[in-house]
């Protein structure tokens, strides 16, 4: 190799255009060590290994300016941190570019003979919806500080019995069943609702290589069929069911109150639906209690629990009519964060109204969280979920 080289040659080796190198010289990546008797810019064999680092960090991600800090910060320490947090974003990228896809598959699946853009975005959106629930349930069940499952506690709140006839709509990835497989009662029946396309495949799936180790008696069946649809309730209504489950459903639909008549009209007498809706809780009272302890305005988290409780009232006036009685059951179910940052995302993923304020306060209230792990540990956060139980 010539011990100095012209912008074309260097470009020529590296493979890279001759473009690249000018855009990394005007950003201060690269700098020519000299320049010929034509004024031509010249580099060495030192710029040629720099050209190289910058290759290799461009093709994993990093931008220009990311690029030059990494360059100019050579330290052993920092280059192992930087790749690691590298590695987590990009890690992070691929699974929202799965999340994606996953999307675009459900849509094309679900697209009908006249398909039009209002039907592809609700579909993407409540995908994005179940999506979130999958992630949230994922922390969950690593975070529970009580250690208890919540598909336990859920299962007991429902007193299910031998000899029970139960419609569980929206039954999705089945962690009613699965995490109570044990505990299922004999002479026991389960229709499942649920489309294609979803978890509720895998369910199936799950189901067929178990049913021989469910009790005597007893039997889990899949439906697949649209709960929008009036033959899915026709081919429902064939039957009464002495306990209806319809949890993390109803926000799917934009009329949830005729789902919940539909329900109360399969619903055997004395028998008692259970679903889920709102986001009332007492997680609202502890964020609101934090931040004026800790000197933080907490009026977005008054403003929205207000907002949760009128429309749980609202919802509840609606469709008591259809139901005897009507009660809310609220299940504890309190998670542990030793992370700061995890729980600042998760306050503001609950109160997107007060984002503006949150992030203008976010390095205090990072703080004042890392205080409170540095003392005990972790932060437990009081967190419980309504579930309504209409009784026919």
């Amino acid at each position: 190799m010539k011990e100095t080289m012209t912008t074309g040659e260097m470009a020529r080796v590296a493979g890279v255009s001759q473009k690249a190198l000018r855009i990394y010289d005007e950003k201060g990546l690269l700098r020519p060590v000299g320049y010929s008797e034509g004024n031509y810019k010249l580099y060495d064999k030192n710029s040629l290994m720099v050209l190289e680092k910058i290759i290799a960090l461009k093709h994993v991600g990093f931008s220009l300016d990311e690029i030059k800090s990494n360059l100019e910060n050579n330290e052993q320490e920092s280059i192992e941190e930087t790749l690691k947090n590298q590695l987590e974003l990009m890690e992070r990228r691929i699974y929202e570019m799965n999340k994606a896809a996953d999307c675009i598959k459900v849509a094309l699946a679900r697209l009908g003979e006249e398909p039009d853009w209002d039907n592809v975005a609700d579909v993407i959106r409540k995908m994005e919806v179940a999506q979130g629930q999958d992630e949230r349930r994922w922390y969950a069940a690593n975070h529970a500080a009580d250690g208890i499952e919540w598909y336990v506690k859920i299962f007991d709140s429902l007193d299910f019995n031998e000899g029970d006839k139960v419609l569980d709509l929206g039954c999705s990835y089945g962690l009613l069943w699965r995490e109570n497989w044990n505990r299922i009662p004999e002479n026991f029946l389960v229709d499942g609702v649920d489309i294609h396309e979803s978890w509720a495949d895998d369910f199936d799936k799950f189901l067929e290589s178990e049913k021989d180790s469910l009790p005597a008696g007893t039997s889990i069946n899949m439906l697949f069929m649209n709960l929008e649809n009036k033959d899915t309730w026709d081919e429902i209504g064939k039957n009464r069911y002495n306990r209806i489950v319809a949890h993390y459903l109803l926000s799917y639909f934009e009329h949830p109150e005729v789902i919940v008549k539909k329900a109360a009209e399969v619903l055997a007498p004395g028998g008692m639906l259970s679903f889920t809706y709102f986001g009332t809780g007492v997680e609202h009272d502890y964020w609101e209690k934090l931040l004026d302890e800790n000197g933080f305005d907490n009026s977005f988290v008054k403003k929205r629990k207000n907002i949760m409780i009128d429309r749980e009232n609202e919802f509840i006036d609606l469709i008591s009519m259809d139901f005897s009685k009507v009660e809310r059951v609220h299940l504890p179910g309190p998670l542990y964060y030793d992370d700061s940052e995890i729980l600042f995302e998760r306050l503001l993923k609950m109160y997107k109204d007060g984002n503006k304020y949150l992030l203008s306060v976010k390095e205090r209230l990072l703080q004042c969280f890392d205080r409170k792990i540095e003392k005990d540990g972790k932060i437990v956060v009081d967190i419980d979920s309504t579930f309504v139980h209409c009784y026919k």
